[in-house]
């Protein structure tokens, strides 16, 4: 199936960044990532349309554990914080942002960047399926299938939670360590973090 953005204005640029199109989870043809979508499908939802968040099971995650991160939506939006890094992401991004506010600022990325991610989320409330790559400064480049899933807490039904999971890639050799290929040298000193560029124009890996 073809992958086709749901909008035009998905297209368009934030601080000269092209934001990555949000497509349907459900269009997203990896194992993996279908298994997941089937998994938050079949939670409990009572009069709801999100499932609740508080009454999911953590162990039934296990099959995706390290490669899940959770952000907190805070005031409809108006920020976002990084309730859980997953281990996995953690330790190829460099850096474990667990607690870290979006407005603050991550990686090279302008908040209003990632804030503005969050927010069309929001607008969509429904599976999400992005396809990120992130390129170092020695031209390494990675691609991610990602899946968005939102929730709420308790009676409210506005999304509350978003689960961030990143696919499975085809071989072993391409999960990178971005941090170790970058190398020291090229962290910020202030923050620590790997300078990366977030969907660069030009040749994506194949």
């Amino acid at each position: 199936m073809a992958m086709t953005a749901t909008s035009t204005a998905d297209a368009d640029k934030v601080d000269g960044i092209e934001m990555a199109p949000l497509l349907a989870a459900e269009d997203c043809t990896k194992e993996d990532a279908r298994a997941l979508l089937a998994w938050w499908r079949a939670l409990p939802r009572s009069d709801h349309r999100l499932p609740d968040w508080d009454a999911v099971d953590p162990v039934s995650l296990l099959p995706w554990m390290g490669w899940i991160s959770l952000y907190d939506v805070i005031d409809g939006g108006r920020d976002i914080r990084y309730r859980l890094v997953g281990s996995h992401i953690a330790e190829q991004a460099g850096v474990d942002l667990t607690g870290r506010l979006v407005s603050q600022g991550v990686y090279v990325a302008t908040p209003r960047l990632l804030l503005e991610h969050f927010r069309r989320l929001c607008a969509r409330a429904a599976p999400t399926w992005t396809n990120r790559v992130m390129e170092t400064q020695h031209g390494l480049t990675i691609t991610h299938d990602r899946i968005w899933l939102p929730f709420r807490r308790g009676t409210a039904d506005a999304v509350a939670l978003w689960l961030l999971y990143l696919c499975r890639l085809e071989a072993g050799a391409d999960r990178l360590d971005i941090a170790r290929l970058a190398g020291l040298a090229h962290r910020d000193p202030g923050t620590g973090l790997i300078p990366v560029t977030l969907n660069p124009a030009g040749i994506l890996r194949t």
